[in-house]
C-alpha cells in the first residue's frame, strides 16, 4: 500500500500537468475586429430608423444612409468569416479528449507496469537486493543434471546401482564381483570405499560418485574432512570438471576444517573461476604454484590456465612465480655439503635483499625473496620483504596479486 500512494500522487500530477492547458478557458478573450464593426453598423441602422421617425432626417436621406451602412455591414460580415476561430474549443470535444488522456495515462501505465514490473512485491534493503542478484547470477546446474549430460555423452556409462555391463578385462571382473558382494553387505564401509576407488581408477566417475554416496550414508554425519574432499573431487570429475553447488557444499566442509589443504584449494580456485571471481581464483592458484611441489597433479593444470585466468581478472598476464634457484645454481651446488649449500643460499638471499632494498626489482624477484625467507625460517625477514613488495607495487594490481600469493605462505 505504501508503494501505491506515491504512484497515485505522481499519476495525478502528470495528468494535471497535461490537462491544465486543455481545460483552461480564456475569460476575457478580445473581440474580433469584424465582430465589433458589425455591432457598430447594427447600432447605426437602429439610430437611422429612430431619426427618421423623429423627423430629424428626410426619408430620402434615411434611405441613402441606410444603404451605405448596410453595404458596410455586409463587408464586415464577409471579413468575420476569414478571421481566426474562437480560442475555446467546444466543451463536448474538450471533455472527450480529457477523458481519453486520463484513460491512456492510468490504464496504459498500469498495464505496462503489470506486464514489465512486479506488482505486489515488497521493497527490499540494498543488501538483500544485491544478494538476490548474486544468487540469480550463480544459479547453476545441479550435480544430477550435470551428470545426466555427461552420461548422455558416454555410451558406456554404467549407471549405478544396477550395473549390468562392464568394460571387458580382469578389472571388470573384479568390479563385478565386488558389486555382487556389496549387494548383500550394504553397510560395508570399506567395501564401498574400495568400489568407489576402483571405479574412479577405471575412469567411471559417475558410478564412483554414486558409490561414495553410499560411504557417506554409512558414515551418517561422521565423515572426516578428507571424506568430503574425496566426495567433492568425485562430483567434479563426474560432471566433467564442472563445480556444482553440491560440490561447493562439500568443499566448504573441507575448507572450514583444513583450509591449508592444497587439493581443496585447487578445487576451490576452480569453483571461484567458474562462479565469476577470477581474481580470487588467480590469487589462490598463484599460492599453490608458490608452494608446489612441482610433481603435484594440479600444478600442470594451473600453469596451463593461470595466464588466461589473469586476463579474465583484468590483471596483466604473468608467468608462474619463480620459487627457487636457477638451474645454474642447482648445478653449482651439486657437489657441496649441506652446510655449504645452506651458506650459499643464505648468501644469495642476503644479496638479493640488499639489491632489492637499494634498487628495487621485478615482482618475480620480490616473490622469490619472500619464498626464500619462508623456506629458511626467517619469518620476520619474510614479513619485511612482503611489506616492502606491497609498497613497491601499490599501483600494479597484477603484481600485488602475485605478492599477496607469496605473502600467504608466511606463518
Amino acid at each position: 500500500m505504501v508503494f501505491w500512494i506515491p504512484v497515485g500522487l505522481v499519476t495525478v500530477l502528470a495528468i494535471a500537468w497535461v490537462l491544465y492547458p486543455l481545460l483552461r478557458r480564456e475569460k476575457s478573450a478580445p473581440a474580433a475586429r469584424a465582430s465589433y464593426d458589425i455591432q457598430v453598423f447594427k447600432d447605426q441602422l437602429a439610430e437611422i430608423d429612430t431619426d427618421e421617425k423623429r423627423g430629424t432626417i428626410t426619408e430620402a436621406e434615411a434611405a441613402r444612409v441606410r444603404t451605405e451602412v448596410s453595404r458596410r455591414l455586409l463587408a464586415a460580415a464577409n471579413a468575420k468569416e476569414t478571421e481566426a476561430p474562437a480560442l475555446n474549443a467546444p466543451k463536448s470535444m474538450t471533455y472527450g479528449l480529457t477523458a481519453m488522456i486520463v484513460l491512456a495515462v492510468t490504464l496504459g501505465g498500469l498495464g505496462t507496469y503489470r506486464q514489465w514490473g512486479q506488482p505486489g512485491r515488497a521493497d527490499f534493503p540494498l543488501t538483500e537486493n544485491l544478494a538476490q542478484q548474486a544468487a540469480a547470477q550463480n544459479e547453476r546446474l545441479t550435480q544430477e543434471d550435470a551428470e545426466v549430460i555427461m552420461a548422455a555423452r558416454a555410451e558406456d556409462t554404467l549407471g549405478l546401482p544396477d550395473i549390468e555391463a562392464l568394460t571387458e578385462g580382469s578389472d571388470a571382473a573384479l568390479l563385478e564381483q565386488l558389486i555382487e558382494i556389496l549387494k548383500d553387505r550394504p553397510d560395508d564401509l570399506e567395501g564401498h570405499r574400495l568400489l568407489a576407488s576402483n571405479l574412479s581408477a577405471a575412469g567411471r566417475f559417475i558410478e564412483a560418485h554414486a558409490a561414495f554416496d553410499e560411504v557417506l550414508r554409512i558414515l551418517d554425519g561422521q565423515a572426516a574432512p578428507e571424506d568430503h574432499l574425496e566426495h567433492a573431487e568425485l562430483m567434479i570429475m563426474a560432471a566433467g570438471g564442472y563445480v556444482s553447488p553440491e560440490s561447493i557444499a562439500a568443499l566448504n566442509e573441507v575448507m572450514s576444517t583444513i583450509p591449508e589443504s592444497p587439493r581443496a584449494r585447487y578445487y576451490a580456485g576452480m569453483a571461484l573461476a567458474q562462479y565469476g571471481q577470477p581474481r580470487e581464483a588467480y590469487i589462490m592458484w598463484s599460492q599453490l604454484l608458490q608452494e608446489g611441489p612441482e610433481d603435484a597433479p594440479w600444478i600442470p593444470v594451473i600453469r596451463a590456465s593461470i595466464e588466461d585466468l589473469g586476463r579474465q581478472a583484468g590483471l596483466a598476464a604473468q608467468q608462474a612465480p619463480l620459487t627457487g634457484p636457477s638451474d645454474e645454481d642447482v648445478q653449482a651446488a651439486g657437489d657441496m655439503s649441506e652446510a655449504e649449500r645452506a651458506e650459499m643460499i643464505r648468501s644469495m638471499v642476503a644479496q638479493l635483499t640488499e639489491r632489492l632494498a637499494a634498487d628495487g626489482g621485478s615482482v618475480e624477484e620480490w616473490v622469490r625473496l619472500i619464498g626464500a625467507n619462508v623456506v629458511l625460517g626467517n619469518v620476520d625477514a619474510a614479513k619485511q620483504a612482503y611489506a616492502d613488495a606491497k609498497a613497491a607495487f601499490a599501483d600494479d594490481p597484477a603484481a600485488l596479486a602475485r605478492v599477496d600469493a607469496a605473502g600467504a605462505q608466511i606463518p
